[in-house]
Parts: structure tokens; sequence; C-alpha cells
């Protein structure tokens, strides 16, 4: 869960009475009927709500969907009812989609529903996309409504038998940050594969250990150079266990008598896993941001 979605329920939890129930999985029993009926509600629409983008079925989404309906998607864009049903017309449709195990918050006639989703894109690609959402609903007129949606993207799952692994290479990528930061090339370059690629963000690149050696020799010999610090956001790992995608974001500081100049942007990597443990066989850098004297397009 981001911060924005904590900070929002917690805004919540302050301005709606106190709830109900609290944490339930759409299979939990309740003594309350009536709290029962209203999560098997909110259950069934929730699976609706995910089924709408299959079916096109811009009926039922005019049902769940709240005139006041505010959404944001994975992206951070900001949609409402009326562009959801003229997508349904024009846009690409899913496949399938599943719901898992849903978590509800009840606060009177306010519910919060949490759970994760696997959506399946259309032909020819039918590509998984993995999403958390956090939705609202008011009961109207008897009637529970989205009133608002929150989604993530939190990529592929690790398998269960391969988080101890995603927890190797976050690690990893700590130890590697270390390295660059005190200019350190001997603990640096064993992370990459002997044929690693590199590419930096203005597009050039560098091959293999022997050049990832001499490029980074040139930035730890710059007076002004102090470090590449890259933060995962999220890591892979295959259903095989045998290689790992990593996601995250990047900065380069650098400083002179000018004053200090940061930049970066998003980064992925290719990890596999070889006899010495996890090594980055390709890294992509892209420079979306800077300030200071030494930016450049």
């Amino acid at each position: 869960m981001t911060g924005a979605t904590k900070r929002t329920l917690v805004a919540l939890a302050l301005l709606l009475p106190a709830p109900v129930a609290m944490g339930m999985g759409a299979g939990d029993s309740v003594n309350d009927p009536a709290l029962a009926a209203d999560q098997a509600a909110i259950a069934t629409a929730e699976r609706d709500w995910g089924m709408v983008f299959v079916t096109g079925d811009r009926q039922m989404a005019d049902r769940l969907l709240d005139d006041a309906f505010v959404g944001i998607d994975s992206t951070g864009q900001v949609y409402g009812k009326k562009s959801t049903l003229a997508g349904l017309v024009t846009g690409a449709l899913n496949s399938a989609n599943q719901v898992g195990p849903i978590t509800m918050h009840f606060y009177g006639d306010t519910a919060i529903a949490q759970a994760r989703e696997l959506q399946t894109g259309p032909a020819p690609e039918f590509k998984p996309m993995y999403r958390i959402f956090t939705d609202t609903w008011v009961r109207r007129a008897g009637q529970w409504r989205l009133v608002a949606a929150e989604d993530q993207n939190p990529g592929a799952p690790t398998p269960a038998a391969f988080r101890a692994d995603e927890a190797q290479i976050i690690a990893a990528r700590g130890a590697s940050n270390r390295a660059i930061a005190a200019h350190d090339m001997a603990a640096f370059v064993p992370f990459f594969a002997e044929d690693a690629v590199f590419v930096w963000s203005n597009g050039s690149s560098a091959i293999g250990r022997a050049g990832l050696t001499a490029a980074f020799a040139g930035d730890f010999a710059d007076p002004a150079f102090v470090a590449y610090i890259r933060t995962p956001e999220r890591v892979s790992v295959a259903q095989t266990g045998a290689r790992a995608a990593e996601h995250g974001t990047w900065t380069a500081i650098k400083r002179e008598p000018r004053g200090e100049t940061r930049y970066g942007g998003d980064y992925a990597a290719h990890w596999v896993r070889s006899a010495g443990g996890w090594h980055v066989v390709g890294e992509l850098y892209v420079k979306l941001h800077c300030t200071g004297p030494l930016c450049v397009p």
C-alpha cells in the first residue's frame, strides 16, 4: 500500500463512524445477518465490476457506479463514470478477470474493500495484469454504489518459494549502491555477469565486466561525482526461480563549485541466478528529471 493510500484510509477512519467489522475476508462468517448480507453484496458487486471490462456491460457499470464516481488507475490517471461508460464502447476489453479474497471495512453506510486482482488482456496478447485495489462503496437508497477506486500495479507476484530470493536481490542492490558511493570498483563489478549489458540514460552502453570497469572508472575519477542511488520499487522472481525483474527509480548526485546537481528517473534490471548467486545481466536507465548546473538534455 502506498503512503497516499494509507493517508486516505486514516482520513476516512477519522471522519466516519467506528467500523462495524474490520478485516473480514469474503468467505468469513459473521453473526450479524445484515452485515453478512452487506458483505456478500459488496463481494458480488466487486466481481461484477471486474467483469464489466470483460463483457462490456454498460448497464451493469451504470448500476454499480455512483454519478460522482472518481477512479485513479495504476498509472495515476483520473477517470470518472462518463469516461468509463464511453470506454466500454470504444476501448479494448479484457478477456478475463479474477478477484482474490476481499477485505472489507464497514463504517455505517460506507465500506472500503481491498483485494488483489488478475486481469487478462484482450487477444492476441492475453497480457496478464496484476492489480491491488482499494474501493470505497456508499449505500444509497438501499444499494451499494462505487464512489471511489484506486488501483496499484504490484508487478508479477513472486512465488512463495522464492521470496527469500527477492529479499536477496533487494539486499544486493543496497550493497551495490554502497559500493558506488565508496567508489569501490572491486566491490561493485562482481554484482554483474561476465556478459552483462549496461545502458546509461544518455543511450550509451557498456558490455561485460571489462566495459563496466572502464566506464565507471571515469565516474569514480570525476571529482564532482558523489553517487548513483538505485531504489527498487518492486522485484518479481520468475515462476522457475531462474531469473528476476527489478523496477525502480534512480538518482545521480554530483557536486562542484557551482552547486549540486541531481538527476534521475526510472530503471529496469534483469537478474539471473547462477551457481555463484544472483547477478545482473542487463540494466537500462532513463533520465526523467534534473536540477542543478550540470543538467543537459
